[in-house]
């Protein structure tokens, strides 16, 4: 694979120009990365020899989350580009050939923007390797440290091949740094890869901590690795356990569900589990920068009409979410969560990766596959009554389904590929997607595999199918 042939000197590289980077920044909103520059270059197992460099070594991951790999609010994240797979954004700029692609489902299996999602996953997953190795032979740092080190990075490891695997499918699960190993891996079935997500999680929720008040939710905990586990097994159907995951983090994270809906994408929300930083002061999030338009037609992208009509009559999150421009006789919408695209005195919003709201929406979803449909309601209405939409009051499980699937539409539009992800999981993508995208195929719920990485690795074939 491309991309692990040389990150061990890459990895190195990055570390130290991240500790010069990091010295420059003064931000409340990146706490945890106000380290003292190194007197000299630190390579190798030195860098796993002192705390604040080991919190670099994160630093850089997160920053790479924030501005290049799939998690971006800019136009290469899931949010902007799957929001254009499915059914979300209406793309008008001539200018995103790439972004076209997407839109139209004319993907090929050499796309650049696949690439980046695989490339940059699969690099942040090797980082993270990196510092397993490095924590565990460590014989310097404190076992508090090497303990919260190595549970982040089994998050972080985890986090990145489940999103890939939804993505591409059958993918590497990669667990070393050795590229005579890493070179010749094969793809594993989704069955094998979900366990070892599995593992990587429970591990990781035996190391990390509870709480992170250093790190204004910068950072993984206890409970984020536990959001995370939820998901992943609400994904592989395991439904009981993704409801205990889900009500515990709900019942016992201190997590509050914020009734001001304009409340809830800022930095201090009380609902959000784990937000990337900014990159300098006042910087606020690429998601608003990307999104948000002032004049029409869209100079890029709009909320579809799909989305829109979607809307219950009276839903607040439609006026508090979704931002409006009306010329003569067009009007258009765009995604308002974040509100502030240009830098403010203080950062006020960063991206959010993980909120309260969805556990909610796991847990429902899993007890009413669990047929247990009262409790799946008593989860589900907060959402609703929250949005100022009445409570639903039905006995019938595939009426509570499908009501569950709609909240999440609404209540997780343009983040992170969740409509894709859903509609993929629940086996909707065909008839959802089909009767608006051209030549729709089952087929198209996958992304195609790297056509440079086939070529470099043929245990990765074959290519999706499709492609």
């Amino acid at each position: 694979m491309k991309p692990i042939e040389n990150l061990n000197h890459i990895f190195n590289t990055l570390l130290w120009g991240t500790f010069i980077f990091l010295t420059l920044l003064h931000t409340s909103c990146e706490d945890f990365t106000e380290i003292d520059s190194p007197n000299n270059q630190l390579i190798g197992i030195q860098v796993f020899e002192d705390a604040s460099t080991v919190d670099a070594a994160f630093a850089h991951i997160y920053s790479q989350l924030r501005d290049v790999a799939f998690t971006s609010g800019n136009t290469s994240g899931l949010s902007y580009l799957m929001g254009h797979f499915t059914d979300e954004l209406t793309l008008y700029s001539n200018s995103q050939p790439d972004v076209q692609n997407y839109s139209n489902n004319t993907l090929i299996s050499s796309d650049g923007k696949a690439n980046t999602l695989w490339s940059s996953g699969y690099n942040l997953i090797y980082a993270s390797n990196r510092i397993l190795e490095g924590v565990t032979h460590s014989s310097a740092l404190s076992q508090a440290d090497k303990d919260r080190f190595l549970g982040e990075a089994y998050f972080v490891r985890a986090f990145i091949h489940f999103n890939l695997m939804n993505l591409f499918g059958a993918i590497p699960y990669i667990t070393s740094t050795d590229y005579q190993i890493n070179k010749n891996v094969s793809r594993l079935d989704t069955e094998v890869i979900y366990q070892s997500l599995i593992a990587d999680l429970q591990l990781a929720k035996t190391l990390l901590p509870e709480t992170d008040t250093s790190y204004n939710k910068l950072r993984p905990n206890f409970w984020v690795a536990a959001a995370l586990l939820a998901k992943v097994y609400l994904y592989h159907e395991d439904w009981q356990l993704a409801h205990t995951e889900a009500t515990d983090v709900i019942s016992n994270g201190g997590y509050v569900l914020s009734t001001d809906l304009s409340q809830v994408f800022l930095k201090t929300s009380t609902a959000t589990l784990w937000q990337l930083g900014e990159g300098t002061a006042g910087t606020n999030t690429l998601d608003a920068f990307t999104f948000i338009f002032a004049s029409g037609p869209p100079p890029n992208s709009a909320l579809s009409s799909y989305l829109i009509a979607d809307f219950e009559d009276g839903d607040s999150r439609f006026t508090n979410w979704t931002g409006v421009i009306s010329e003569e006789e067009n009007t258009w919408y765009y995604p308002y969560k974040y509100k502030l695209n240009s830098p403010t005195g203080n950062t006020e919003e960063c991206t959010i990766l993980f909120r309260l709201a969805e556990l909610y929406l796991i847990a429902a979803e899993a007890y009413a596959h669990d047929e247990n449909i009262s409790e799946a309601l008593n989860y589900l209405n907060p959402i609703r009554t929250r949005a100022l939409l009445d409570p639903i009051t039905t006995s019938d499980l595939d009426v509570l389904l499908n009501a569950i699937y709609q909240e999440r539409r609404i209540e997780l539009f343009t983040e992170q590929g969740h409509r894709f992800f859903d509609l993929k999981r629940t086996g909707r993508t065909f008839t959802e997607l089909a009767p608006i995208k051209p030549h729709w195929e089952p087929s198209d719920t996958l992304l195609p595999i790297p056509e440079s990485e086939l070529l470099l690795n043929t245990n990765l074939n074959p290519q999706n199918d499709g492609y």
